[in-house]
């Protein structure tokens, strides 16, 4: 993930390498199909994240009850893609998984400070 690595040093700051995990010799339709598995899951992850700190601090019933729900349907979505990408190839999900830890470590610390 040279991407990654090299965005981390630029002026803008760090940004997730989404690039399609598809091997050598894939479709067009192949690499737009994970691609899309892979920008799934990362909005997911933080629209979950944003959707969490804006639930600790809602004080209105209603209110956490929606955002319980649409937590729920967040990491549901999170999974299912998951599962998707895993069953094409495990370690690109795995590489992809840490790039996404990562960013939102980054990017939520410095909507915290």
């Amino acid at each position: 993930m040279d991407a990654l690595k090299s965005q981390q040093n630029s002026k803008d700051g760090p940004a997730i390498d989404i690039s399609p995990v598809a091997r050598v010799g894939e479709t067009n339709d192949t690499r737009r199909e994970l691609l899309e598995l892979q920008l799934r899951m990362a909005t997911c992850s933080i629209n979950h994240e944003y959707a969490r700190k804006e639930f600790d601090d809602a004080c209105d019933r209603e209110k956490r009850e929606d955002l319980l729900e649409y937590m729920h349907n967040c990491r549901c979505e999170y999974f299912q893609a998951r599962t998707a990408l895993a069953s094409y190839d495990p370690y690109a999900l795995a590489e992809f998984e840490a790039d996404l830890m990562r960013q939102k470590q980054m990017t939520l610390t410095a909507y915290n400070a």
